[in-house]
């Protein structure tokens, strides 16, 4: 398929272009708890693609597959051809004699009519699919900064519920230590609630983990350094709405980023097989030349024109011909790749929006409510320890199931514009979607 570009999807490998986003930084030591104003995710975008090598990489290839546009229109240099020499003339019973002899000739050589046009179509299609392969890289991209930044958000909402859960424990370790040292309750309940504690540090200090984890890779999609302080602006959340999947699938077809590619390799494959099959046409050089003697001067006009007798380029035109069909043939595997991808990503979403609806603001208001009323009936001894460490389990395996299927939700959006190749506020025409409840 010839140099083509890196790939423009996260999953499928781009038949024409295959390049998975890597970012390269410098490590330059900085503190992630340094404090730093909220940075809304359209602005870590907008950074992202400034500060992306990968499209600086893009562009070079660019600019070079212009620099085979300018190659293909550039005529060949004229040649000079100098012999010079001295004639030798015996008359019959004579001596003989020497005088200067020169031939001078300056030839132009052309191609074959249609071989020049056809070599600029295949440098300019090359061009049109590095254009393309920037075009699909920038908007994966945004899909991946934007996945990124819903990851760091969820993270830290999973460390503020972590830091409740150890503020709710030390409390109902104190309360336990109070009860067992005026006698009301036995040593197993003081032994409990540090167990207790020791298990929600141990929580707390997972969560910090991974949102240090999910600080690092937003920072380094955005082409920061991987420790630098970085704070998500908690904005306003407008989910997409989902059109049909049918219809989905056609506007994917005719819009995805990879398809595209793809196609245009198709057309740049056809077109160097006709370049190639042109080829075997001779190109022929024209020039005048002059043969001085000093008496005599002689001027033609001479044509050169190799005769393609051993040479038709029949291993070039299988060879263009076989990756014509590879092109081809890449492309049907490409549309089936992405319609397979894009109904399991459908589906997915479908029902991680259906599961994140059963999480109503009623149903974990009166949760919490719930366990409020727990704690006070343990603290006054209402409750007893088996119902209060119940409701508190059932409290927080809830709420860590609800930020799991919030985390889902996002993954299964971003694996659907990954397979789409574009946001799916594109293909509907929505308000930017951050499916965030």
């Amino acid at each position: 398929m010839g140099n083509l570009p890196p790939t423009i999807r996260v999953r499928s490998t781009l038949a024409a272009a295959g390049v998975t986003i890597s970012i390269f930084c410098a490590l330059i030591p900085s503190r992630a708890d340094e404090p730093t104003a909220p940075v809304l995710p359209a602005d870590l975008i907008a950074e992202a693609q400034e500060r992306n090598p990968e499209i600086r990489t893009l562009a070079a290839a660019i600019a070079s597959a212009q620099g085979e546009v300018t190659t293909a229109k550039t005529w060949d240099n004229p040649e000079l051809g100098v012999a010079s020499g001295v004639r030798n003339t015996q008359p019959a019973g004579g001596p003989s004699t020497g005088e200067f002899h020169g031939i001078f000739d300056l030839k132009q050589t052309f191609q074959f009519p249609g071989k020049r046009r056809l070599r600029q179509a295949v440098a300019e299609k090359n061009v049109a699919i590095q254009e393309l392969a920037l075009t699909g890289f920038r908007k994966q991209l945004s899909i991946e900064v934007r996945h990124a930044c819903e990851t760091l958000r969820i993270t830290q909402q999973v460390v503020a519920l972590k830091e409740r859960q150890l503020t709710l424990a030390r409390t109902f370790a104190e309360v336990a230590r109070r009860k067992f040292v005026g006698g009301f309750a036995p040593e197993f309940e003081a032994t409990k609630a540090d167990v207790e504690v020791i298990a929600a540090q141990k929580g707390l200090g997972e969560a910090q983990t991974q949102v240090i984890a999910a600080r690092a890779a937003l920072n380094t999609l955005v082409g920061r350094t991987p420790q630098a302080a970085l704070e998500v602006a908690d904005t306003p959340d407008i989910p997409a709405p989902l059109p049909d999947e049918t219809n989905l699938l056609r506007q994917v077809l005719l819009h995805n980023p990879s398809l595209q590619v793809q196609a245009a390799e198709v057309e740049h494959s056809g077109l160097n097989l006709k370049s190639v099959r042109k080829s075997r046409l001779p190109d022929f050089s024209i020039g005048p030349s002059i043969e001085y003697l000093k008496d005599e001067q002689t001027y033609d006009l001479g044509v050169t024109l190799p005769l393609p007798l051993w040479n038709s380029k029949k291993g070039e035109i299988a060879s263009a011909s076989a990756e014509q069909q590879k092109a081809v043939a890449e492309l049907e595997k490409l549309q089936r790749e992405i319609a397979r991808d894009l109904t399991s990503a459908y589906h997915d979403l479908l029902s991680t929006r259906e599961s994140l609806a059963l999480y109503t603001p009623d149903f974990l208001g009166k949760l919490k409510a719930t366990l409020d009323s727990a704690a006070d009936g343990y603290a006054a001894g209402r409750t007893s320890l088996l119902l209060y460490l119940e409701t508190q389990r059932t409290y927080f395996d809830t709420q860590l199931d609800y930020f799991d299927t919030l985390r889902k939700l996002h993954e299964a959006t971003a694996n659907l514009e990954a397979a789409a190749g574009m946001p799916l506020v594109e293909l509907t025409g929505a308000a930017t979607p951050q499916e965030k409840h």
